[in-house]
């Protein structure tokens, strides 16, 4: 239990070390060795006359299975960041102060104007701007505790069945045209190595009728 106090004064982290070592049962010469220091070392920290830094006075703790927390206004603990939070692809955290959707909702420019010479992005955030609009507290709608998780994104992934929002496909590469000459006036006669106008239906028909096949015996005019 926290008393009203505890935390009070500067010599607050010294009377924890005090409460290690009665719950450690450990002399200030046994918590020196424990922690590869001195016994005088020890005494300064206890007096408040040196701070000894975050991660020793975590290590001290862990003698008597003591940890720190973090709490609020309201004495509730206060978890930090989750380690796997989503990244983007150079590995870097998305700005802590916005708002991150998952890689599925697509923004409308970026839906409307996809970027091809970049890969899927693992997250799309939100500048101040659109994030206070999408979380001002009407129709429920409030502002995510933390930013998606990777284990978060994977089960949506697994909900949507692989389904991801549907981008036109990356254009074709330049066709260089080698049509010939007589393919200029309708379209590509069936010698043309480049066919890219294609006689279709009724009309690939109607044409083909006008063109004698290169593959046709020459017998075959002289018997019509």
């Amino acid at each position: 239990m926290t008393l009203a106090g505890d935390t009070d004064g500067d010599d607050w982290v010294g009377r924890h070390i005090l409460r290690v070592r009665r719950l450690a049962d450990l002399s200030q010469r046994d918590l020196a060795a424990e922690t590869g220091t001195s016994a005088s070392a020890i005494c300064r920290l206890e007096s408040g006359g040196v701070d000894p830094g975050v991660a020793q006075f975590q290590r001290i703790l862990r003698l008597a299975s003591l940890r720190l927390v973090v709490v609020d206004a309201d004495g509730h603990e206060v978890l930090p960041v989750p380690a796997d939070t989503v990244r983007d692809n150079q590995g870097r955290r998305f700005p802590a102060h916005l708002d991150v959707a998952p890689p599925d909702e697509v923004p409308y420019d970026r839906w409307a104007f996809p970027r091809y010479d970049r890969p899927d992005a693992q997250g799309w955030y939100h500048l101040r701007e659109t994030r206070d609009e999408l979380a001002d507290g009407t129709a429920g709608r409030t502002r995510p505790m933390d930013h998606p998780t990777s284990e978060e994104l994977s089960r949506r992934r697994r909900l949507m069945h692989g389904r991801q929002p549907r981008v036109d496909a990356r254009p074709g590469p330049e066709i260089v045209c080698e049509c010939l000459d007589a393919c200029f006036e309708e379209l590509c006669i069936p010698a043309c190595p480049c066919q890219c106008e294609p006689r279709t239906n009724s009309l690939r028909r109607r044409l083909l009728d006008r063109v004698p096949s290169p593959e046709a015996p020459k017998d075959a005019e002289d018997s019509a």
